[in-house]
Formats: C-alpha cells, structure tokens, sequence
C-alpha cells in the first residue's frame, strides 16, 4: 500500500513538474513573440481625381496599377543582414494592404522589407520566389536587390497579365508593449506615360490613332538602390539601370485607337537615363490625322533648351498636345515629379 501510495505521488508530482514547465513554456513564447498591424499606402491611392481645372490633381492611379498579388517581408537586422521570411502576416482586407499576425520579438535595429508582385517577374530559374529568397540568408539585402531584375522585352507591359513591382521598407523601431503597429509607402518599380489633348478637352479635327514607344530598355530592377528622398515632391531623383541593359528590340505599339481627348493609363516603362551615351533616349512617336490629313509627332524627353532629362520610376509624365500647325505637331508636356499624383507642374514647350 505505502509502495502505491509512493507511485501515485510520484505521478502526481510528475504531472505538477510538466504542467509547471508548460506554464513556464507558454510565458516565455508569449514574451518572445510580438502582435504585428502592417499598413501599406500604395502610391497615389489617395489621390484619384479627374483633371477638371488647374488645381485638381493631374493623374488617375487606377486599381490595376496598385494591384497587389503576392507580397513577401523580409527581415533584416540592424547590419542590413537578410535573416528570414516573415510568415506570420497575413492579408486582413481585399486589396492586400493590411496585415495582421504574430511573429518573433525583432531584435534592435530591425526593419521590414517588402517586395510585392516578384511571381510574375521571371526573376530566377525556379518559378518559387520563397526558395529564391532564402537563398540569400545571412547576406546584404542589397544582394537581393542586385539580382532582382525583370525583363521588359515583349511589346507592351499591359497590367490584365503582370502587375508592377513594388518595394518598401519601415523600420521595426521601439515596441510598446506587445504590440507593433506600422505603416509602410509602397514605390511603382515603373514610371507612366500619359498623352492628352489640348488638356483633356480635344482640338476639333485632331484624332491620335496610333502611339508607338520606342527604345525603351529591355530590363530594370524590382529595387533602386538611388537615394530616395523624404520630400515627397521628389522621391526619387534618378534612375537606377542594370549595367546589362540595352534598347530593346520590339517597340511597345498601342494601335487602332481613336483618341481625340487622352490616352492615359495604358503606357508603363522602365526608368531610363536618356542621356546615356551607349543607348538610345526613348521617344513617343504620335501618329495622328488633322482634317483628314495623316502626321506623325514625336515626343523627346527633353526640356525647352534641348537637354535630355530622365524617365524615373514611380513618376507620371504627361505630355499634352496643345495645338496643331497643319500636320506638325506642337507639343507641351506637363509632368509630375512624385508617385502618379501633382504637387508641382511645369510647362515645356516642343516643336
């Protein structure tokens, strides 16, 4: 009897030894793991409407351009080290921009890097981009960055079948009990081309019937590595180009259109720096009919004295024909320097 007494003792302090240490177990989870809010403002998505007068904003940002597929976040430590794959953030709302979890305490200095809508880019041999990335573990982020180049070599980038990269990253910062709520902007990976008439309002006579983009380059990274400025009225000031690009050989064509207001949020390129001497500066030729006769106008990316300036992404350039001389062309462009919205315009005439 003593000696079931002893065992049942035994069992019952054994069960009191592991339920102790489970407890102790769940404490120290709990401690090591922290609630996650992630917001993502994808560019332009406050700024949507129509151009009525001088003082409303230039640019549409439709739901195809801020359209988020896959997203993947990536930790990186206060060296700039690639640790892991966030897992544990998952998509609370239709359009992809805010996530909710719970994932392991981020050490210091940590920040979060995000880069959407990799799937569709071809960026490696094997199609799972999961596998491509933990590849890098343990290197410079920058590493991804280099090796994250898309091609752009067939005809037009239409967004139906290949969303636009994007990237963004927040630093983890000090958290506030269990609990980290952060906000992350969202950068276009490309800039777009917008081409109106007489500001939206047509030149009677005046139809756009074919528009053809040429020399633009054949490849660009997901990233930039340019310095990027926390004026939002620049972003950023150049073009960042992998040293293997060239011109490409097909020219995006956008044909059969019968256009007599504006030809807008259809043509999407990469950046490019237009006075480079090894490559050919893109240009927009405009094919048109005036009165029933036939003209072409090509548009430069140049300013007023003739000086090439650069196509950047995450930019909207609009180009807006103000008049018609016979069948030539008269062009001023009013572009935008921030992400497909107006702060400031500026007028530069053509011929």
């Amino acid at each position: 009897m003593k000696a079931l007494l002893s065992r049942i003792s035994l069992v019952i302090v054994g069960c009191m030894i592991v339920l102790s240490c489970s407890k102790q177990d769940v404490k120290d989870v709990g401690k090591d793991m922290v609630d996650v809010r992630l917001a993502l403002s994808i560019s332009g998505t406050a700024y949507t409407k129509d151009v009525d007068d001088a003082d409303a904003t230039l640019d549409y940002t439709t739901d195809n351009q801020n359209k988020i597929n896959d997203l993947y976040i990536l930790l990186v430590d206060k060296d700039g080290k690639f640790q892991y794959l966030v897992e544990e953030l998952f998509a609370q709302d239709n359009s992809n921009t805010v996530y909710k979890g719970i994932i392991p305490r981020p050490a210091a200095g940590s920040r979060l890097v995000l880069m959407a809508n990799l799937n569709q880019q071809n960026l490696s041999a094997t199609s799972d981009i999961r596998t491509w990335l933990n590849g890098f573990k343990g290197q410079d982020v920058e590493t991804i960055y280099n090796y994250a180049v898309f091609s752009n070599t067939s005809g037009v980038w239409s967004l139906s079948s290949r969303s636009i990269p994007m990237w963004g990253e927040v630093e983890v910062g000090t958290q506030a009990g269990g609990e980290l709520n952060l906000s992350c902007d969202m950068y276009k990976a490309l800039a777009k081309i917008n081409i109106w008439v007489n500001g939206k309002k047509g030149i009677e006579g005046f139809e756009i019937n074919r528009v053809v983009v040429k020399n633009s380059l054949d490849k660009g990274y997901c990233v930039s590595q340019s310095y990027l400025s926390s004026d939002i009225s620049v972003q950023y000031g150049n073009p960042h180009i992998p040293a293997n690009a060239v011109n490409r050989v097909l020219d995006a064509e956008y044909g059969n259109l019968s256009v007599t207001t504006a030809f807008s949020d259809e043509i999407y390129v990469v950046e490019q720096d237009n006075s480079a001497e090894d490559m050919d500066p893109i240009t927009v030729e405009v094919h048109y009919t005036y009165n029933g006769a036939a003209g072409v106008g090509i548009i430069n990316f140049k300013d007023e004295k003739g000086n090439a300036f650069d196509v950047i992404r995450n930019h909207s350039y609009i180009f807006n024909i103000s008049r018609v001389s016979g069948v030539e062309t008269n062009v001023s462009l009013i572009y935008d320097v921030v992400d497909y919205y107006d702060i400031h315009k500026i007028n530069l005439g053509f011929n």
